[in-house]
């Protein structure tokens, strides 16, 4: 048996996978993605409702709508937050929740591409101011999109169905849901993995590590759909505070999910490195040997 454990664990494959695995602590860094991600949601709520009176909508027609859309126990809570929100001039709270949201989506990619960065074992370059903001702005949208993609695929139904809407239409936007989700989904992954951090891996191990995140996440949400329609059916005052515990975790696990791809793609690059990589790693083992002949 111990035979056996030895050669598992002295095997190239596994060894590299463990090694890749333990540069970071993927619960610490998941967390802290999970903290600012969280962080990020509550501005981005306020934001919506503060922008909602812009484009007509009153108070009158959106408490109707709430109300017919949730329990009564939960409209009970959020009806005096939403008087508050859509009855006062919002242009005050509108600036820092943008300001917020904006500073704290910009923590969830810095937290992102550390995490990336210390799995391929790089140290970040030192790069134009000008160059950091685009690429940031970018990954900020991409990130945004991302966030929209995964909210419709857990609770899009639960949205659907309070929406005054045929049954036919729902049933075919339920059916175009989850390709165009899981499609747009592949492709902001795809662009984390590909443009976030320091090293760029090969396509074909970028996508293969871009299809667990993918194929993770869309597992997730389905968990997480399945906690709305439990949740729903007999909400109380503490579970309302405990959503917010939820959703935390829920980022948190999503995170890991993505840190995880990111590991597969990064011990793939390792195991099978391209003809550039080896000629890389032989030159410098070469510079070593003779360095060491020199001091002999």
């Amino acid at each position: 048996m111990k035979k056996a454990l030895h050669a598992i664990f002295n095997n190239r494959y596994v060894k590299t996978i463990i090694d890749v695995s333990m540069r970071v602590d993927i619960v610490t860094a998941s967390s802290s993605v999970a903290y600012f991600g969280l962080l990020s949601i509550f501005p981005a709520i306020i934001i919506i409702a503060t922008l909602l009176p812009y484009f007509g909508l009153t108070i009158t027609t959106a408490l109707s709508y709430v109300q017919w859309a949730v329990p009564k126990s939960v409209y009970g809570f959020v009806r005096p937050i939403i008087e508050s929100i859509l009855g006062h001039n919002g242009v005050g709270v509108l600036s820092a929740s943008i300001v917020i949201t904006l500073w704290s989506l910009s923590r969830v990619v810095a937290s992102i591409r550390t995490a990336q960065n210390g799995i391929y074992g790089v140290q970040p370059k030192n790069i134009a101011i000008i160059d950091r903001f685009i690429s940031m702005a970018w990954m900020i949208l991409v990130l945004g999109i991302m966030g929209v993609l995964i909210l419709i695929a857990s609770v899009g139904s639960n949205i659907l169905e309070a929406l005054p809407i045929s049954s036919h239409i729902v049933r075919q936007i339920e059916s175009a849901k989850l390709p165009v989700v899981a499609t747009g989904l592949f492709i902001g992954a795809a662009l984390f993995n590909w443009v976030l951090p320091v090293k760029k891996p090969r396509l074909q191990w970028a996508l293969t590590g871009t299809t667990i995140q993918v194929a993770l996440v869309l597992w997730l949400t389905k968990i997480f759909g399945w906690y709305v329609n439990l949740a729903s059916q007999a909400y109380t005052f503490y579970q309302a505070l405990s959503s917010a515990i939820i959703v935390l975790l829920w980022i948190n696990f999503i995170a890991m999910a993505a840190l995880i791809g990111t590991i597969v793609t990064a011990s793939l690059e390792e195991l099978f490195p391209s003809k550039r990589d080896k000629k890389a790693i032989l030159k410098h083992f070469s510079r070593k040997i003779i360095r060491n002949k020199g001091k002999s």
